[in-house]
């Protein structure tokens, strides 16, 4: 008996329809949330626990930083003045910073007329005396606002240290020296939020010029500079600030701090692309920048966790749909590259439009792990299917019609639909007295071989073996996979059936094997599983079924091996027929032609001949007896030709046969 097929709406034992199917669809959504959900949530957290993710996360989230901002012309707002070796050699000792000379700054600086000035210097010990009392002094004279750096929690100052910083420093507004560094790599990509109630330098000089002071940390947009000769940022040697023409420092806000190769420097996004050398700055540089940022009113906002997880959650979801979608292995790579593509160029766009930077690298990975793991099910899924269909059906399709639902499952159209299909029913005459006459392991043996032979010519040619009912075989053809020249098929298969059976039957003459008798027709029948939950069976139903069987008993009437209905000749290309009658069968009221096919090597000239005689038959003319006796001379041992020669013999006439047996 046909098993039932592997592809949806396919029902394997035990399945109750639609139940069944609903419940394995929610299955299959389970399954596919609970992968989404599992990669998402490893994809989010693994740069916490894996180093060279959160470093490579962290290297392209700096380039999509530093080249989504175009170069600008150097800053008109923001001067610098270092505190280099040449200016540390001028003095007898390196640190503290003689205060004397940074008295002298801030007099230089209110003399041009600058904005504001900051000191990155930490004042927290005494030096000289009278050099100490010159620089508190020019605080307190200062014609603009002096903020000067001072340290959080956690710098290291000892209690005398903090004590001296904050007697020295009285009176004048402060700012935290500390950058704000990323814990993976240190590098400083925001600006420090305030730390119990003091905010950063450059917060703190933004603050000083009336503007408002950020409470979180906001990301530092570093400029670059109109080429790679000019800096972002005018600087010059302190030592030389006298030197400097007087409209140079007018209008600016002048930070004061050092810039030395092996003291005070810091990583920036700028090394992801320019390297270490030019992308590790000095932390008065690092203020500068943040500092312009705020003054210009500036902002580059911060991608959010939420963000962060609904975009990992939407490339895990394209990669399980891409891994879904059934496509040649090259198609399917590049739509995983063209997923791949929008967070990575729409990422860069949205930097660059002046939004926050989203690195793709996360929900990149999520996209390639999902799709190799729903790749993964997917392909085992249809691995058991195919190893399903194999099982199912090799035994009764062809290798051709296996290998055209293996490709594409969608074909079979199970669980009970209505088709144009072809069916071949054959029957051995007296078997049921062979099989009284002989021990039954001969007849097994018989049989066996009988039926493998007969399978195979039906499997050659794309028929399905419906099922075997003893000795018969029923066999059709249009399902589960239809072609256009299934009745061609069916007849071809039913003339090689008959040569096969007719050599069998003579080479066990001896034991009586009887010919077979084969029954074809087409037409429309309803073919699925049909039966209980508990067993069903891949079919056919209809009249049309019930007609196929008709022929193939009609046969020992006919004095034929092969009948084929006028429904299956209207629909072959390939074949020659010789009309044999018009059979009324039994129960039915309407005559159906029966036709024979015409085997390969037979008489054109008796196939031609007989075409007129039985013309004279259906005319009623008086000549038909004599045109028959003609023909029966020259071919005495056609079947037609003796069955109408008998009807007329015995008051026939006509090609009208009326079946009062089965």
């Amino acid at each position: 008996m046909m098993p039932p097929g592997p592809a949806e709406p396919v029902r394997r034992p035990g399945d109750t329809g639609t139940t069944k199917g609903h419940r394995r669809s929610l299955g299959r959504v389970a399954t596919d949330a609970a992968l989404v959900i599992a990669v998402v949530a490893f994809t989010l957290t693994l740069p916490r626990f894996f180093v060279p993710v959160a470093a490579i996360d962290n290297w392209i989230s700096d380039l999509f930083s530093v080249f989504s901002t175009a170069p600008e012309p150097q800053n008109r707002d923001v001067v610098l003045l270092t505190l280099t070796e040449d200016t540390l050699a001028r003095f007898p000792y390196r640190s503290p910073v003689d205060r004397a000379f940074l008295a002298g700054l801030v007099e230089l600086a209110g003399r041009a007329g600058a904005r504001a000035i900051g000191f990155d210097v930490l004042f927290d010990q005494p030096t000289e005396p009278d050099k100490d009392a010159a620089l508190s002094a020019a605080f307190k004279a200062a014609r603009l606002p002096v903020v000067v750096a001072s340290a959080g929690n956690g710098s290291g100052l000892t209690p005398r240290q903090s004590t001296w910083f904050a007697a020295y420093t009285q009176g004048v507004p402060t700012g935290l020296a500390n950058l704000f560094k990323d814990d993976a790599d240190g590098t400083v990509r925001a600006l420090l939020p305030p730390q119990d109630g003091q905010p950063a330098l450059p917060a703190a000089l933004s603050r000083a010029l009336g503007r408002p002071v950020p409470t979180h940390p906001v990301p530092i947009v570093y400029r670059r500079g109109p080429d790679p000769e000019t800096p972002a940022f005018a600087a010059y040697p302190a030592h030389l600030a006298a030197l400097l023409p007087a409209g140079w420092l007018r209008g600016k806000v002048v930070l004061v701090g050092s810039d030395l190769p092996q003291e005070d420097r810091h990583r920036t996004p700028l090394a992801a692309a320019f390297g270490n050398h030019d992308g590790t700055l000095p932390g008065v540089m690092i203020h500068a920048q943040a500092l312009a940022q705020l003054l210009d009113g500036r902002t580059r906002p911060a991608w959010t966790g939420v963000e962060a997880a609904a975009l990992t959650t939407a490339l895990a979801l394209a990669g399980l749909l891409i891994a879904r979608i059934p496509l040649p292995l090259p198609m399917t790579l590049a739509l995983a590259v063209a997923a791949l593509a929008v967070p990575w160029l729409g990422g860069f766009a949205l930097a660059a439009t002046g939004g926050p930077v989203a690195t793709p690298l996360v929900p990149s990975l999520a996209l390639v792990l999902t799709l190799a793991l729903a790749s993964a099910v997917v392909g085992r899924r249809r691995l058991a299917e195919k190893r399903f269909i194999e099982g199912a059906f090799q035994r009764y399709v062809s290798p051709l019609v296996l290998a055209e639902i293996q490709a594409d499952p969608s074909r079979l159209r199970l669980g009970g639909e209505r088709r144009e299909l072809t069916f071949v029913f054959t029957d051995i005459a007296g078997f049921t007295t062979l099989s009284e006459r002989l021990p039954p392991d001969r007849v097994a043996g018989l049989l066996n071989d009988y039926l493998d032979g007969m399978s195979a010519i039906v499997l050659s040619h794309r028929g399905t073996i419906d099922k075997f009912i003893g000795d018969a075989v029923v066999a059709l053809f249009g399902a589960p996979v239809g072609h256009d020249d299934d009745p061609d098929q069916a007849v071809a298969c039913a003339l090689e059936l008959d040569a096969f059976a007719s050599g069998f039957a003579a080479g066990h003459a001896g034991v009586g094997f009887g010919i077979t008798r084969i029954g074809v027709n087409s037409g429309p029948a309803v073919v699925g599983n049909f039966g209980g939950s508990a067993r069903f069976d891949y079919t056919a139903i209809g009249d049309t079924v019930n007609t196929a069987a008709r022929l193939e008993g009609v046969n020992k009437y006919l004095g034929t091996r092969i009948a084929v209905g006028g429904e299956t000749v209207a629909r072959c290309r390939r074949h020659r027929f010789r009309p044999v009658a018009e059979v009324v069968l039994k129960g039915k009221a309407t005559a159906i032609p029966v036709f024979l096919p015409v085997a390969p090597g037979a008489e054109d000239d008796l196939i031609t001949a007989y075409a007129e005689g039985y013309r004279a038959l259906q005319a009623g003319g008086a000549d038909a007896a004599e045109r028959l006796a003609a023909l029966a001379r020259r071919w005495p041992e056609d079947p037609l030709i003796d069955l109408h020669r008998h009807r007329l013999a015995t008051g026939g006439t006509g090609t009208v046969l009326v079946m009062h047996d089965k």
